[in-house]
């Protein structure tokens, strides 16, 4: 048998909790920055009037709705 004080073995207890509850923080923060990146993937902003549009053609420049100007692509992590 090992000999263990009472000490250590909490603190070894609390040590592998602890690092299970910041895995799981850590995946699921993964996890919801994948998610909006992929909503963010076709989502606009015009330069000119503000206005957040949805365009999902594979064009180089969009053409803004409201006011007509062109608006290139930004890539998704530049929004986070």
């Amino acid at each position: 048998m090992i000999a263990l004080p009472l000490a250590w073995l909490v603190f070894i207890c609390l040590l592998v909790f602890l690092s299970g509850i910041f895995s799981v923080w850590i995946s699921y923060e993964l996890l919801r920055r994948k998610r909006l990146r992929h909503r963010l993937l076709h989502r606009l902003r015009c330069g000119v009037c503000c206005m957040e549009f949805a365009d999902s053609s594979q064009s180089e420049l969009a053409t803004c709705p409201r006011c007509g100007s062109l608006n290139e692509r930004v890539r998704p992590q530049d929004f986070l």
